[in-house]
């Protein structure tokens, strides 16, 4: 893969699912059923589940941790009518981010947080006006939901 590229690469190690790709046009342009598929597998992915274990893992991210960023987005996108003026908020969704992320390393090195925080930083780079934020907002519903379905720690 060429230097600067930031598709994802299957990862292995502590879970037994690997980290599926995310392509940016699921944002940058429509979701389709590969987005679908994606946010189903990476929401799997995010409960680091062993095989045969049905319980999440350890290093599994807490639905908890990824509300605290959704009620944000939930937020601004419940006020999309004023985009330029929601726009800063939008921002500041990545620092926010990066913060929690570190937090959550701290107590486990590995923690699929980090996972979480490549996927939203590509989404969010491909977010310029209200209906890529839309898109957005549609891929964490999903990732979330998937993430729930899965056994996602509370």
């Amino acid at each position: 893969m060429a230097q600067g590229q930031s598709h994802h690469q299957p990862r292995s190690g502590g879970g037994g699912n690997a980290m599926p790709q995310f392509d940016p046009k699921w944002v940058s342009e429509a979701i389709d059923n590969d987005a679908i598929e994606f946010m189903e597998k990476f929401g799997l992915h995010l409960c680091a589940k062993q095989p045969g274990d049905n319980r999440p893992g350890f290093n599994a991210m807490t639905t908890a941790q990824i509300r605290n960023v959704f009620s944000e987005v939930k937020r601004i996108g419940a006020r999309l009518e004023n985009w330029e003026e929601e726009y800063p908020a939008f921002l500041m969704l990545r620092p926010k981010i990066a913060y929690n992320t570190a937090r959550a390393v701290q107590r486990t090195r590995d923690s699929r947080m980090m996972d979480f925080k490549k996927v939203f930083d590509e989404a969010h780079g491909q977010v310029n006006d209200s209906e890529t934020f839309r898109r957005f907002m549609m891929l964490l519903e999903g990732i979330i939901a998937y993430h729930k379905v899965a056994g996602g720690k509370d």
